[in-house]
């Protein structure tokens, strides 16, 4: 008589198949370069977790990535850098991303300078392209600066960003600069 009153035997609705055909998925991290593919392929594809996915946090081993903002903006707006982790990164990219035009051009770009397997380097410069939503407050749509990452294994092997520092190299806005306008 029980087994009749639950839906233990009713087939669950489908989940809508993994869309192979879209050129912006995430990769599991399996090498340095696709940790930056992935953080590419978030604007376009409007996904907060390719974002997230590839920065070091695991509060369980106490790891949590370190960033870096450029000291200009840092030394101009102090206030919003001390004290800047994991949790006020998830923020701004989650905020960053509903700003976002649907239909707007999105695209991170990244010129890697140097690389050192060494001590897992990357000295990248990078460009990034946004487009917003026509209610937002004006917003800068280029920005350019240059990122030395450096890229840790976790335990399942995937490598993630734990030192993120982000420095200005143009008269354009910076990523700090971008962390500064959505908060």
């Amino acid at each position: 008589m029980l087994l009749f009153g639950c839906e233990l035997f009713t087939p669950r609705d489908s989940e809508p198949p993994i869309d192979i055909s879209s050129p912006y998925i995430w990769k599991p991290p399996t090498s340095q370069e696709i940790v930056l593919e992935n953080l590419s392929n978030a604007f376009p594809a409007h996904q907060v977790n390719y974002y997230l996915d590839v920065l070091s946090y695991n509060p369980e081993l106490g790891t949590e990535v370190r960033l870096i903002p450029d000291e200009s903006v840092r030394s101009s707006q102090p206030d919003v850098f001390d004290v800047w982790g994991f949790p006020e990164e998830e923020k701004f990219i989650t905020k960053l991303f509903q700003s976002l035009s649907e239909d707007g051009l999105q695209r991170l770009e990244w010129d890697v300078e140097q690389s050192s397997l060494i001590d897992n380097k990357f000295i990248a410069d990078y460009s990034l392209t946004l487009s917003y939503r026509e209610s937002e407050t004006p917003m800068p749509g280029q920005l350019k600066g240059q990122a030395i990452l450096t890229l840790t294994q976790n335990p399942d092997l995937l490598y993630e960003i734990s030192i993120w520092q982000d420095i200005k190299s143009d008269t354009l806005p910076c990523w700090s600069d971008l962390k500064t306008l959505v908060q």
